[in-house]
């Protein structure tokens, strides 16, 4: 399937998805979230949801981590000025919404890369072989580059993936793990 069809699928997948649905899958994520093993990160990137979209609840995911990791620094993109890259500060408790709807937070303290354990990964869908489709901006394959061994990329999904996007390219990077409410996969 190419990406262009497999985004429009789980778009529509999404789209069709009430609120009850969410939950539900929310709470079926928050079961195999809490099965992998977070051991020994004290920094991990995370991303606010857009619940127009009905993207899935990743700040009950970080609540989850909180709670377990007390320690644990959580950060969060933002989109930079031009709108090509992203960077990712440190969790305020104030945020700010930027033109594409994105909440971020306040830009305070810069995270790095390197300082990251894992980064939990929005997305559309996924494939078997890692690769994600989000929504066709590339902020998050233009962050990883170059720095792919650095932590774990970890998508959230609310579905299983496809057998394979045959459009891939050089500059996807895929994903280490993601997390569905049926599995946790690993490439």
């Amino acid at each position: 399937m190419q990406k262009s069809e497999a985004r429009q699928f789980f778009l529509n997948q999404r789209k069709s998805l009430t609120q009850l649905a969410c939950n539900k899958l929310d709470d079926l994520l928050l079961i195999q979230f809490q099965r992998f093993n977070w051991s020994n990160m004290n920094c991990i990137g995370n991303f606010y949801p857009i619940e127009k979209q009905n993207e899935p609840n990743s700040i009950l995911l970080a609540t989850y981590l909180k709670y377990i990791l007390p320690n644990v620094k959580m950060a969060y993109p933002r989109i930079l000025q031009a709108g090509s890259a992203m960077e990712f500060f440190e969790e305020t408790e104030e945020f700010t919404e930027n033109k594409l709807g994105i909440i971020e937070p306040l830009p305070l303290h810069k995270i790095s890369i390197s300082e990251m354990d894992a980064i939990l990964v929005p997305l559309l869908g996924f494939d078997s072989t890692g690769h994600r489709i989000g929504f066709g901006k590339g902020y998050y394959d233009r962050y990883f580059e170059n720095k792919v061994n650095q932590c774990l990329r970890i998508g959230i999904s609310y579905f299983d993936p496809i057998p394979k996007f045959e459009d891939t390219h050089q500059f996807d990077v895929p994903l280490t793990h993601c997390i569905t409410p049926s599995n946790i996969y690993e490439f």
